[in-house]
């Protein structure tokens, strides 16, 4: 008896300790302080590994929506990886922060503090700016009514305030003091620069023989010449600009024009996709192909009706410059110099930076920089010192000068020496602060409970 009265407690022990269990609620403030990582000193906790997780993924989304690529925030794998790598940034932050305490860096004299606090009023001070012209430029308030309104627009914004702001700056400050320390005695040796060098002119070199015309690019972009290919001209080019007005109104008749064409080829194929003896349409089809045919018409008779409007106001756009065009063409014939003319009436505002300014544009035969008109304009002079007759691109009318021809060969290294350099010291000194920076993260030995986000 006493047995089965023992076995009956059991049980019910038992059950009331397996239903209990399902029962237990999880107090959120104690989760969110469970620790992840240990490193460096300091505990990482759930909640702040989860912000950053956070930030992490809305960051990703972001980038991948620029690129018009989706983003699975949800995907197992994808969260994972975001995991590792948040948990990795913050080790790593931990480490650091460690390290700017251990040798002094987090600490700063008052003219540092000066400095920087100077920075934050300056930035500061813009987005006050900013917010005043875009929300408060029709405003009655003054003084200190404004100043309020102002700051609470910012923060309703999202606009950072002048204390984390400052804490930014401290923090910048602070590892570009470390980092200064770590590659103070990093350098660049000649060998290096001449290996540099060499590598990038045969890479040039090679890329422009297998296409010519991204040597144009290059030098438009503004990216660091070292070959300078055969088949190039320098060209400058004196714009007289369609006024705004025109311009504007000849795009907005091209975009219905467009607009109007890409209805019709959706009409053409539409027409198409029917039976092709009409005899044999059933009702729907043949209603549907006197829609199409009617709707076809209209659009041809819209488009027709557009280009004849679009070639009037491109006459009258270009009869409007014809008066400047005439008195250029005429001190032209009077041998009147063609950078005066230039400075005097050119619109194109590429031709009024350098190196522009000073060797005009390099362009080459079937060069697609430019548009057609202006390339062919430019090829088709005969020797250097020719001058084009005007002509029309979609910008205006233009004059073209043959200038001079572009000397093949490597730009030579006492004119890249500097800029080499500079960029090789760069990347020797982000590589050695990296390598410190993993060998300190090493060094930490971080113990790290992953497994505990799960929970």
């Amino acid at each position: 008896m006493r047995k089965r009265v023992f076995l009956a407690v059991l049980m019910i022990a038992a059950l009331v300790l397996s239903t209990s269990c399902s029962l237990i609620v999880k107090d959120s403030e104690v989760d969110k302080g469970t620790v992840i990582i240990e490193v460096a000193g300091k505990t990482i906790t759930k909640a702040e590994v989860q912000s950053a997780l956070e930030d992490m993924l809305s960051y990703q989304e972001y980038m991948y929506s620029l690129y018009g690529y989706q983003y699975d925030r949800t995907d197992a794998d994808t969260i994972a990886a975001a995991q590792d790598s948040t948990i990795q940034s913050l080790i790593q932050t931990a480490v650091i922060n460690q390290k700017l305490t251990e040798l002094g860096f987090d600490a700063f004299s008052d003219a540092e503090l000066a400095e920087l606090q100077a920075t934050v009023d300056t930035t500061y001070q813009g987005y006050v700016d900013s917010v005043k012209t875009n929300y408060f430029a029709d405003t009655t308030l003054t003084g200190d009514e404004l100043t309020q309104a102002v700051e609470a627009k910012m923060a309703e914004l999202g606009y950072p305030t002048k204390d984390s702001l400052l804490a930014t700056q401290k923090a910048t400050k602070s590892q570009e003091k470390l980092k200064n320390s770590v590659v103070k005695d990093v350098t660049v040796s000649d060998e290096e620069i001449q290996a540099e060098y060499d590598t990038a002119v045969e890479s040039a070199k090679s890329g422009y023989a297998d296409s010519l015309t991204q040597y144009a690019s290059d030098v438009s972009s503004g990216a660091t010449i070292y070959y300078r290919p055969a088949g190039y001209r320098y060209v400058k080019n004196l714009l007289v600009k369609l006024s705004d007005e025109n311009s504007t109104a000849i795009s907005d008749l091209q975009t219905q024009i467009s607009d109007k064409q890409d209805a019709l080829d959706t009409n053409t194929a539409s027409l198409a996709a029917l039976p092709a003896d009409a005899a044999t349409d059933t009702q729907d089809q043949a209603k549907s192909r006197q829609e199409l045919t009617s709707a076809k018409t209209q659009l041809e008779s819209d488009i027709s009706s557009l280009n004849s409007k679009l070639e009037t106001l491109r006459n009258e756009a270009y009869a409007a410059l014809q008066p400047t065009v005439d008195e250029i063409s005429a001190k032209l014939a009077a041998s009147e110099d063609f950078d005066a003319l230039l400075t005097q009436y050119g619109q194109d505002t590429g031709m009024q930076t350098e190196p522009a300014k000073t060797e005009g544009y390099p362009v080459c035969a079937g060069d697609t920089l430019y548009v057609t008109e202006f390339t062919d304009a430019a090829m088709a002079l005969a020797k250097v010192g020719d001058v084009s007759a005007p002509f029309r691109t979609e910008f205006g009318i233009h004059f073209v000068k043959y200038v001079s021809d572009l000397a093949e060969g490597a730009v030579p290294l006492a004119e890249l020496k500097d800029t080499i350099s500079a960029s090789l010291l760069t990347t020797k000194q982000d590589d050695a602060y990296s390598a410190a920076v993993s060998e300190w993260v090493t060094a930490a030995n971080a113990k790290i409970y992953k497994d505990r986000l799960a929970d």
